[in-house]
């Protein structure tokens, strides 16, 4: 280039700087440009050409900029350094390090190429490097806040946290009036659990007069962890004022709502989220979440679905699934979710303690305390957790340790329900006689607690409370203790006059509860015009024959249909539900030996073959319930226990067990040398025509708490019923719905094993041949 031109850029180069200290970037601009028309490689001109395009966001023309500049003079370390910094904002971080590094190499002294090397050191993961980096430009410049606050990043990177936030506070006294160091220090002390102090931090951000949406988004969330749902709702509300269209802050108020239970207006707010981003996956996840509280499990599934389908990665979501599933009784499908969710996140302790609740659930108590143990070692302080430990330790029979959770629980969350609940049941099964209390105490935590009211209204029934009982009593739907509840298009009976009225009563519980209940239904048959009774399908018989003023039908499959159900009536309840109106006292329990009737002719049939077996009592048997949970294991003996009542003379014992239990007896039989009698081709299962026969036919029927005894007490056969007490007995000594019925209980101290010889003396008390 000519002297001429060498003239002529310096001219522009003057006029150029001019233009540019006076804040006039534009003519700078064209100024710097024409330079590098005459001289592209006029390196002054490319640098502060590259400070501009830095400034107004043209960070790739920066880049370009400021390597010529390098390029044309290798000399100069402050070229190196611009160069250094814009390839740093790219993402290119070798190549920053390498400008770095000639920078440094030119300037030794220069705090900024020491910061600038300290950045890259942290971003490539060796913050070793960059805390030695830092603490060398802090030495340079002691009174400058920028080292300071690399310095903090450095040590929060070896989670030295407390030395990094005296730090950032001290670069925040340094420029008390310096509002991004207020973020920067806000940010970390959120970062690191310090909520109380970030709020603090971001608050004091805005009074230096911070107006972004992602300031009042943080200090929302900050102050949302701190409880204070009032001014985190505020914060977001400012924060979507100023950036309306913020996917993330509509999805935090979202979740905010729906913490406080309002999860009409949360499922708005997700939607809105979502109208902005559809592939807004949080917002996705979080909205089936609403769909599921508000009891809406198709489009809570769904939601969740849609997200897997943007990340098949959302353990989150594969939770959340599960929970659908599991509340629409897909236990199988809910744990294939809950595992996938576990697999991708194995330290995920909602997931842990979902599946560990089902396994409960399923009685596979000791496969739920490994799952619930493990989530508590995750979340220690996270009460719930402590709850469902106690509900499987409950569960598996270990009262001590049950209640021991249940005060763990209670010491994280003195008002949470379901440990309170739990620990009543844990209590009763000591043998406590003030375990009541607890279900009151999670009642009053928690109103509609439907497992708490439930089992405080059995102990009511039990303790003979009827009118408190019954009406605890009717949550036992909602504690899914019975059948789904049904919906019908008619109203509930709930004690209007029946004359002239058609009543359909269904059933909601096993076959043995069907022959309690039943023992309203003559009542019911005298009250009303028509008495719809719709009973197990095995039934049909057996009740038609004993209700003929009824019409008796097969109980429905469901049909899976979420519409009411249309039935031929004016009102409709359910069986459990027909004591509370007609059974209010004991005194309401009618003089009546049994409403039950075999057909007579079986009847004598049974009679003719019985007497082929000899002149002795007749003694039907049966020990256990088809239907053995953990906790009704405890309420039956083995057939081999029975030895007291074998050895009893003049007996002839008949076989009332409607299982397969073939090799049992055949063992007794060995055993104790006394036969036990049986038909083939009986179905004791499935005929109750047959059975009801057979045990009408009997002189006794001895049994424990299963259909055997029920059906025998309700077609007013003596039987001895042996167990401990029940929420049936209602406060009595007995049980008030079975005039035909004894009670043996174990005394206290005792095994359920003591009753039956406590039986066998009374049956050798009997008398023989009639």
């Amino acid at each position: 280039m000519d002297g001429n031109a060498t003239r002529r850029t310096d001219s522009l180069l003057r006029l150029a700087v001019q233009h540019h200290n006076a804040g006039q970037t534009e003519r700078a601009e064209r100024f710097y440009r024409e330079i590098l028309r005459i001289d592209p490689s006029h390196s002054d001109a490319a640098h502060l050409l590259g400070h501009i395009a830095y400034q107004d966001g043209r960070r790739r023309d920066a880049t370009a900029l400021f390597d010529t500049a390098a390029r044309g003079n290798a000399l100069v370390g402050s070229y190196h350094l611009a160069l250094g910094q814009a390839l740093l904002d790219q993402g290119r971080a070798g190549e920053a390090l390498a400008a770095a590094r000639r920078s440094l190499a030119l300037n030794p002294d220069d705090a900024d190429a020491l910061c600038l090397l300290g950045a890259l050191a942290g971003r490539l993961g060796r913050p070793v490097v960059a805390l030695r980096c830092y603490r060398a430009a802090v030495r340079l410049v002691p009174g400058a806040a920028e080292p300071r606050l690399g310095l903090g990043r450095a040590l929060e990177d070896l989670r030295q946290v407390d030395a990094a936030l005296g730090c950032y506070r001290l670069a925040a006294r340094m420029c008390p009036k310096d509002a991004a160091i207020r973020i920067t220090l806000a940010n970390a002390l959120r970062r690191w659990s310090r909520g109380a102090e970030a709020a603090v931090a971001y608050r004091e951000a805005i009074r230096l007069g911070v107006d972004n949406a992602s300031v009042w988004a943080n200090l929302g969330a900050t102050v949302q962890t701190l409880g204070d749902a009032a001014a985190a709702e505020e914060a977001y509300r400012q924060a979507l004022r100023r950036q309306p269209d913020h996917t993330e802050t509509r999805n935090n108020l979202g979740l905010l709502l729906h913490a406080l239970g309002h999860h009409g207006p949360a499922r708005d707010r997700f939607r809105s989220a979502l109208a902005i981003d559809p592939a807004h996956v949080p917002a996705l996840v979080n909205l089936g979440l609403a769909e599921a509280a508000l009891g809406h499990p198709g489009q809570a599934e769904a939601w969740q679905r849609r997200a897997i389908a943007h990340d098949g990665r959302q353990a989150e979501a594969w939770n959340n699934l599960g929970n659908v599933r599991k509340a629409q009784g897909r236990s199988a499908e809910a744990d294939v979710c809950w595992r996938r969710a576990l697999a991708l996140n194995p330290a995920f302790a909602d997931a842990l303690g979902n599946r560990g609740a089902d396994l409960a659930d399923h009685e596979a108590f000791a496969a739920a305390a490994v799952q619930v143990r493990r989530a508590i070692r995750l979340m220690p302080g996270h009460a719930p957790l402590h709850a469902v430990l106690a509900y499987a330790m409950n569960g598996a029979q270990r009262p001590t340790e049950a209640a021991a959770a249940c005060r763990r629980a209670l010491a994280l969350a003195p008002a949470l329900a379901d440990p309170l609940c739990t620990l009543g049941l844990a209590e009763q099964l000591q043998g406590n006689p003030a375990a009541g209390r607890w279900f009151d105490r999670a009642v009053a935590a928690a109103p509609s607690h439907a497992l708490a009211r439930f089992n405080r209204g059995l102990l009511s029934l039990e303790r003979g409370a009827l009118t408190a009982g019954w009406a605890d009593y009717a949550y036992r739907f909602k504690a899914g203790r019975v059948r789904p509840e049904r919906r019908f298009t008619i109203p509930e009976w709930r004690g209007e006059p029946l004359a002239g009225k058609r009543l359909f009563v269904w059933r909601e519980q096993g076959v043995g509860d069907e022959f309690l209940f039943a023992s309203c239904y003559p009542d019911l048959i005298k009250l009303a015009g028509t008495v719809v009774i719709e009973c197990e399908r095995r039934l049909v018989p057996l009740f038609a024959q004993s209700f003929p003023k009824a019409i008796v039908r097969a109980e429905q499959p469901p049909c899976g249909l979420m519409e009411a159900e249309a039935v031929d009536g004016d009102y409709h309840i359910p069986a459990g539900s027909v004591p509370r109106l007609l059974r209010e006292r004991l005194s309401a329990f009618p003089e009546r030996s049994c409403w039950l009737y075999a057909d007579p002719g079986r009847v004598s049939d049974w009679r003719e073959r019985l007497d082929a077996a000899g002149d002795d009592l007749r003694v039907g048997i049966s020990w256990r319930s088809q239907l053995m949970t953990a906790d009704r294991r405890s309420a039956y003996l083995p057939l081999d226990a029975w030895g007291p009542l074998f050895a009893v003379p003049g007996v002839t014992f008949v076989n009332l067990q409607y299982d397969d239990c073939r090799a049992e007896i055949l063992d007794a039989e060995r055993r104790f040398g006394v036969p036990i009698y049986g038909w083939n081709g009986v179905d004791l299962r499935n005929d109750f025509e047959e059975t009801a026969a057979l045990v009408s036919a009997l002189d006794l029927v001895i049994a424990p708490a299963n259909s055997v005894a029920e059906l025998a007490g309700a077609l007013g056969v003596p039987v001895w019923r042996f167990g401990r007490r029940d929420w049936t007995h209602l406060g009595t000594a007995g049980r008030p719905w079975y005039p035909s019925m004894r009670t043996f209980q174990p005394l206290p101290g005792q095994g359920l094993e003591h009753t039956l010889g406590r039986i066998a003396g009374e049956l050798t008390r009997l008398p023989r041949g009639t």
